[in-house]
């Protein structure tokens, strides 16, 4: 069963609701998505927002990487550009409305050996959702992936 999770990854889902506190969308306090112990290889990490963003003063910047890369992923992101049902992909407005989507590959099969993060600027994103969902795959013995 090892082996077969090994092949098609497994899988952790972070829903995370903005709320303006610190680790929550508060300006540049880093906000945890998910520990990374070891050596991991990101199979696809998917962003969806659920609920819309919205900002309080300044123009909130939402970036997404890893602890020391803070855009290992995607760069800053004005907030308000990403809407509901959008796969949230690049920085600018146009994220992707769900249907059909072909991942960047800033995405996808990326190794890590740090935790996921978001990292906000300029202003603090005092509302919204977006789901976070990652497959992935250990790249060094013992090594996992949790929701933060």
């Amino acid at each position: 069963m090892a082996r077969l999770l090994d092949v098609i990854g497994r899988r952790a889902i972070k829903t995370k609701t903005f709320d303006g506190t610190s680790g929550n969308g508060l300006v540049s306090v880093p906000v945890p998505l998910f520990t990374v112990t070891g050596r991991v290889l990101i199979l696809h990490l998917v962003p969806t927002c659920t609920t819309l963003l919205t900002e309080s003063g300044g123009t909130a910047t939402l970036a997404l990487g890893v602890t020391g890369q803070v855009a290992a992923f995607i760069a800053a992101t004005t907030a308000t550009t990403i809407d509901v049902d959008e796969v949230w992909t690049a920085t600018g407005p146009g994220a992707t409305e769900l249907g059909a989507k072909v991942l960047p590959a800033g995405l996808m099969n990326v190794a890590i050996n740090k935790d996921i993060i978001g990292t906000i600027a300029t202003g603090s994103i005092d509302a919204g959702v977006i789901e976070f969902v990652c497959r992935w795959a250990p790249l060094s013995d013992g090594a996992t992936l949790v929701a933060a």
